[in-house]
């Protein structure tokens, strides 16, 4: 929940994943998770992202990609350990904006709870686990 202002004040929900060299178009974005693709595409902030809404009911948000390894739709299905795409450097403007900051992956997790629809999960904690 750092603070960020690029379109409007507010918190920053994920952990972005920083890549040994800042190269877009290089490394690697993985599905954590089994499920269904329910967002694709650009995203002023996000850049071109996908988020995929697991069996389980979880919400997995991969942002700033540099490109997707297929053409995805909503309602597609995915297999976890499957290839997203590739780490780039979109978002922050028009579609196609690149280059506004660092090559990163910027990874979201959303959970449904009792009190909340979209609660977000600090995704550092589970990637340490899996690592």
């Amino acid at each position: 929940m750092f603070e960020r202002t690029y379109g409007g004040l507010r918190g920053h929900e994920g952990t972005d994943l920083i890549p040994a060299e800042n190269l877009s178009g290089v490394y690697p974005v993985i599905s954590m998770t089994d499920g269904v693709v329910e967002k694709v595409g650009w995203l002023e902030q996000g850049g071109y992202r996908i988020g995929i809404r697991s069996t389980n009911g979880g919400y997995f948000y991969y942002a700033h990609l540099d490109s997707y390894a297929q053409e995805y739709a909503v309602g597609d299905s995915v297999d976890a350990g499957e290839r997203l795409g590739l780490m780039g450097d979109s978002g922050y403007g028009e579609e196609g904006t690149r280059g506004m900051f660092a090559v990163h992956l910027h990874l979201g997790i959303y959970i449904r709870t009792g009190q909340s629809e979209e609660l977000s999960v600090n995704p550092y904690w589970v990637l340490r686990y899996m690592e």
